[in-house]
This record gives structure tokens, sequence and C-alpha cells, in this order.
């Protein structure tokens, strides 16, 4: 009944009166299954819905699916409509496409969720995760090395560990009190909201065009630094399935890529470049003979974040080959 009563308060918001009755639906896949003016609605309830979200609703069996939520965001919500998916948040913003029911409700953007505070989904926290998700093993190094690497302070490795297991994302398994980092999957969901929302904007350098009229080339280089691909030109690299529009480069050596590339600062420019949040040596790159590497999770975290179908399309292909059997 606590699933009933959620979805009559979020319809609660609505400036006009439906009539809404639990239905049970067998093997259904959402949360509950309700009648709406006497229309099936499969529903599926979260606290709040990020665009790296949009990826659990598409292509759903539930039809016709309502995501509903305390809070969604403004791109998740263009992104759900544009797939034809309805929604509903708790401030009464609604898009129902149903047979019986047809509006669009966009009243304000309602406040994001915050939890208790977390000493784990920090800027600091997700710089030090970057390194645990592709190496869990290191959540029992020495947090000196593992500061270094993260780049960032001891104590907030200290921290971030207690929080772990605090938040139930490490636990102790042996009589050596040995820690293993457990519900990877939830972990990285949590990781890539953080890696788009502060550490990213953190750490960008800014948006970059090509001189002169031509369209942007990438050119080789024989590179021997840490500096790697993201975004959808790494994932061109890894799939060959993704033809980018937008590239980010991530580096310590931007007036040597802003000579190499012929680019120059422009605020709406599709090339964005990013300091590197990481020791050089310290992550896993992936490189095809002279190009420039890429890292899978700062190519996933940005292409399932972006809204964009081809690149959500393309980041399940990645997730699926490449992170899934790691978790």
């Amino acid at each position: 009944m606590i699933e009933l009563q959620k979805i009559k308060d979020l319809f609660g918001n609505l400036e006009f009166d439906v009539k809404i009755e639990k239905f049970i639906v067998p093997n259904a896949e959402s949360t509950i299954t309700f009648k709406l003016n006497g229309e099936t609605v499969y529903a599926d309830l979260r606290n709040e819905v990020r665009p790296n979200h949009v990826a659990i609703f598409l292509g759903r069996r539930d039809n016709p699916l309502l995501v509903a939520a305390d809070y969604i965001t403004p791109k998740s919500k263009e992104t759900l409509r544009s797939n034809g998916v309805n929604y509903i948040d708790s401030y009464g913003n609604a898009y129902l496409n149903l047979e019986h029911l047809k509006i669009h409700v966009e009243k304000d953007n309602a406040k994001p969720v915050y939890n208790t505070y977390s000493e784990v989904f920090t800027r600091a926290g997700g710089q030090i995760l970057f390194q645990l998700l592709q190496n869990p093993e290191l959540i029992n190094a020495n947090q000196e090395h593992l500061a270094e690497i993260s780049c960032v302070s001891l104590g907030s490795v200290s921290k971030t560990i207690k929080g772990l297991l605090k938040e139930g994302f490490a636990v102790k398994w042996n009589k050596e009190k040995k820690y293993q980092l457990v519900r990877r999957e939830e972990l990285l969901e949590k990781w890539v909201a953080l890696a788009n929302e502060k550490i990213l904007p953190a750490h960008k350098i800014g948006n970059y065009s090509s001189v002169g009229t031509e369209d942007f080339k990438v050119t080789k280089t024989n590179s021997s630094s840490e500096s790697c691909w993201g975004g959808e030109y790494g994932a061109k690299l890894i799939t060959n399935y993704l033809s980018p529009e937008k590239y980010s480069l991530f580096t310590t050596e931007k007036s040597a890529y802003m000579k190499l590339f012929r680019i120059a600062p422009d605020n709406e420019g599709n090339i964005s470049l990013y300091k590197t949040f990481w020791k050089p040596k310290s992550i896993e790159l992936l490189s095809k003979n002279d190009e420039i590497p890429t890292n899978i999770l700062l190519v996933y975290a940005e292409l399932i974040y972006s809204g964009n179908d081809r690149n959500i399309e393309t980041a399940k292909i990645i997730f699926d080959e490449h992170i899934k059997p790691n978790l």
C-alpha cells in the first residue's frame, strides 16, 4: 500500500482529479501496477532519476510505463519524452501519453533528493572510486598510495573507506580484516552521476573548436603522456560504432594539444579539454596503434549521462562487453 499511496500523492500535485486503483499483474517488471482512470499503468518508483538512469527504462516490456520519482532532472525528462516514456515528479511536472489521458505539465524543476551526509559521494570520494572501480583490490592498498594516485588528501581516503563500510559498499571478509568492494554496479551508477556533476566540472579547462573553416579532425600522435579520450570519440575507438560529434580529451598538456589539433577557445565549441585527476600510469588506458588512448569508465560515464539516444545505445554496448564482466 505504500507504493500505491506514493502514486496517489504524486498525482495529487496535478490540478485535476484522476481515479487510481491498485491492479495486480503477475510477473510485471515494475514496482507497482495500477488502474489510472481504468487504464492499466506500470509504474517504476524512484527517489530520483538522472540521465544515467534513463537507459533502464528504454525498451521495457511493461507498457505503458510510468517513471514516478520525487526528482527528475530536466535532461532526463527531455530524454524520456523523446522516447515516449511517461513520467511524473513530486513538483507536479508530468508527461502522460496514455490512451485515455494525454498531458504535458512543466511547472518548474523539483528539488534534488539529498540523503544524509555521505563521506563517499564527494568530489574527492569520486576520484578515489574512479580508481577502485577499475581495480577493486586497491581498497586494501596503503592509504598513502591510494591518496597519491587519486590526487586527493590522505584524510579523504580515510573518510571514503570508512564511508564505504558504513554505507554497505565494502565489507570485511576474512580473518586478516581485509576489505572487499561490494554492490559494484550500484556504486558505478552513483559514480557516473558524481563524475558528471562534480568531478568533470571541477577539472574542465574549457571548450574549443577548430581554427579555420574545416571540421575538427583528430591528428594521430605517438603520445607518451597520460592524456586520453573520453566521451564520443573514445567510444569510437572502443566500438567503432559511433560517429562522434563531440570530443572530450583529458590531459596535462593543453598547449601542446591546442597546437597539434589547431584548436582555439570557444565557449560553444565541440571539443572539451579536462585536466587529468589521476596520477600517470595509475589507471587502465586502451590504445590502438598511434592513437591517443581512451579510458572505458570515462567514456561510459559521459555517454550514459548525455541523454543522446545513440550515445546511450553505445554506452550499453560498452557496459555489457567491457564493464559488467569485471563488476
